[in-house]
């Protein structure tokens, strides 16, 4: 018995390691979709958030229930009337994480690399390098359009620092208008 549970064991290692990541010379890559400035849908691969990068775009600001049905008019005269006027407003979001990458990334072949120091149970976290041998996460860094994430450890965190920085100094995306 313990021989079939080893055996089992071993046997979905190697099948786990083939789902995170592409074997060289496999197939390129394309990125199908970019739903946030810090994650992209990939095909063959499913949902990547790019490793050590935290979107810089702000969530919209919404006040009220603008998803509830409008309320009935009072036909039996025990309730209190409905307002003359309900909804929501909701203040659209910046999203220049999102716009910068979809300019960079959006249709492009790309590499995934995963990083050894970070485990990928749940999400699946990855640095991603377009065809022309650009770094994407250190690119929307190196711009100015993401923070970097320290909430776990990983192998480019000193660059990530040292490229964010750089743009905090040069007041460029994001940080243009830092001390103004």
């Amino acid at each position: 018995m313990k021989a079939v549970a080893i055996f089992l064991a071993l046997a979905v290692i190697p099948v786990t390691r083939a789902n995170q990541q592409p074997a060289r010379g496999a197939t390129p890559l394309t990125v199908t979709k970019v739903p946030s400035g810090d994650t992209v849908v990939i095909s063959g691969v499913g949902r990547v958030r790019l490793l050590g990068v935290r979107s810089a775009d702000v969530r919209a600001l919404r006040f009220g229930h603008g998803s509830s049905p409008a309320p009935q008019p009072n036909t039996d005269g025990q309730r209190p009337a409905p307002p003359l006027i309900s909804g929501a407003y909701n203040f659209k979001r910046e999203q220049p994480s999102r716009a910068f990458l979809q300019k960079l990334i959006l249709g492009r072949t790309v590499r995934v690399e995963y990083d050894p120091l970070v485990s990928n149970r749940g999400e699946r976290r990855a640095y991603l390098f377009l065809d022309d041998g650009r770094f994407v996460n250190a690119e929307m860094l190196r711009t100015g359009h993401a923070r970097v994430d320290l909430t776990r450890e990983f192998g480019h965190e000193v660059e990530f620092k040292r490229l964010e920085e750089d743009a905090r100094r040069a007041r460029i995306g994001i940080w243009i208008s830092l001390g103004r």
